[in-house]
């Protein structure tokens, strides 16, 4: 058997067929010089010697007529000829149209021995393994509105395969291991969204509380540390679940966040303006 790295040369096949065609001709050149061979025109189901008549049939080339000893094994009759066998080659007897295996393989009269000459070549490849996209909705950005945060990278995957061919035709090609060389990184999108619901406070004026607050404005900064439509101060933002300074979230997060606020503490936090709730 002769493996590679390389896709299937099929001019190195046809050179191993090409030498099993130069060993069968002089093969059949001998078999038509010893005394008891049968020929073609000869009957199959007796001979005066004991020995049996088979066909025997090299890789791509046309069978010949040969003797061998009752029972004897196909291999054994093969390389009886002159004719080597690889580790992987098949040798395979076919009897009245069938194809018979185990012990009753051993030859017997009119069987033909068929030698498939087998080669198997190995091939590596590699391939992209698409990056994909994780979307991440957020309240910071206007609803629909789209923010490529990190860019996605493909990955790669190492295939290691193996074709198999018989007297020089692909019969079968099997993936011997996959392996990930890289990991793909996903492209990570912002997708805005309007914010969430918080039930028992949408139906509050809170278009009055930000104008008392900061004169309707979300990105108002008081110096005593006070952000945004609602004057957040940043222990209180992130307490709520946000991230960064109130003032740089969308209006509609930090509507959200306040939605939040209240619904835990009530019109506390906002002692003056509270009451326009």
């Amino acid at each position: 058997m002769l493996v590679t790295n390389k896709t299937f040369p099929h001019h190195h096949s046809r050179g191993r067929l090409k030498a099993l065609a130069a060993g069968t001709a002089a093969t059949a050149l001998a078999f038509s010089l010893v005394p008891g061979t049968a020929s073609a025109q000869e009957p199959t189901d007796a001979r005066a010697d004991g020995k049996v008549s088979v066909s025997l049939k090299v890789a791509t080339q046309p069978a010949v007529e040969v003797s061998a000893e009752p029972r004897a094994w196909p291999a054994g009759l093969i390389e009886s000829h002159g004719v080597a066998i690889d580790d992987d080659d098949l040798v395979e007897v076919v009897r009245n149209g069938r194809q018979v295996t185990g012990d009753r393989k051993r030859v017997r009269t009119g069987d033909t021995v068929r030698l498939v000459a087998v080669e198997k070549h190995r091939k590596t490849k590699t391939t992209r393994v698409r990056a994909g996209v994780v979307e991440v909705p957020t309240t910071k950005l206007a609803p629909g509105r789209r923010k490529t945060v990190r860019a996605g990278k493909a990955g790669v995957r190492r295939v290691v395969a193996v074709h198999t061919f018989h007297n020089g035709e692909p019969v079968k090609y099997r993936v011997v291991t996959r392996k990930m060389v890289r990991e793909p990184r996903a492209r990570r999108v912002l997708v805005g969204r309007e914010p969430w619901s918080v039930p028992g406070t949408d139906g509050l004026n809170w278009g009055a509380l930000a104008g008392c607050e900061s004169g309707g404005n979300p990105r108002a900064v008081n110096p005593a540390g006070y952000y945004g439509l609602y004057q957040f101060n940043v222990a209180t933002w992130h307490g709520v679940g946000g991230s960064g300074l109130p003032h740089q979230a969308s209006a509609g997060e930090q509507t959200y966040r306040a939605k939040l606020l209240y619904k835990s503490r009530g019109r506390s936090p906002w002692p003056t303006c509270g009451r326009l709730l």
